[in-house]
């Protein structure tokens, strides 16, 4: 806020105006005046012929740069504040030392993941369950598979055929699970994506309800 100087003249037209006792003492017991009270003054009491004459008689206080922020005094609510920031500091740190963040993380970590319900838990179970019985249950009718085709068509010996089931049970093992990974991180990937969309609310009609005139 802009203040002025409270000059010898200034001070003797105050003194000199219809003010109480307790007003005048007040604003001459400082050095300097704020500018609404002395616009207020001047159209309260027109001390003066115009305003400007009025401001002629003080001068514009200049801030010091140079003046140091500690050596003004602080407000009450300043103290309060800094002190509540101090102390929620403090927590912080207690927080940080009784619980540690992890030092390694994995691949799938996400701090920002909510929390994992025993349903969900459940539901994960039973899918992953229900996943390796399939494999399962593919390698081994891979493997059924070549071992009675390499007997009805090639004819070829036990120890041959029994290389050739494990091949294709390995090969048939290795795509399965190659497969259900790339699903994984594909579902990781949507997930990331869904969390990191931010949702975009527009109101596209408004419906007022009830009479619009009140009866009086």
């Amino acid at each position: 806020m802009t203040r002025y100087t409270l000059t010898p003249k200034l001070e003797q037209l105050i003194a000199a105006s219809s003010l109480s006792k307790e007003i005048k003492e007040s604003v001459l017991s400082k050095t300097d005046i704020s500018h609404v009270d002395l616009i207020n003054f001047y159209k309260a009491f027109k001390p003066t012929d115009s305003l400007l004459e009025l401001l002629k008689l003080t001068s514009l206080q200049i801030p010091n740069k140079n003046e140091k922020l500690s050596d003004k005094p602080k407000s009450r609510e300043f103290v309060k504040s800094m002190e509540k920031l101090r102390l929620q500091e403090k927590e912080n740190e207690y927080q940080r030392l009784v619980n540690p963040a992890p030092q390694y993380s994995t691949l799938y970590e996400n701090s920002a993941a909510p929390d994992i319900t025993p349903a969900m838990a459940s539901k994960e179970l039973k899918n992953q369950i229900t996943t390796i019985v399939n494999i399962l249950i593919s390698v081994a009718s891979v493997a059924y598979a070549i071992w009675y085709w390499t007997e009805s068509s090639w004819k070829l010996p036990d120890s041959y055929r029994i290389l050739l089931c494990l091949f294709f049970a390995l090969l048939v093992l290795v795509a399965e699970v190659v497969v259900y990974l790339g699903y994984l991180n594909k579902i990781e990937e949507a997930r990331k994506t869904e969390r990191s969309k931010k949702e975009v609310k527009k109101v596209i009609r408004t419906v007022e309800l009830g009479p619009k005139n009140k009866i009086e």
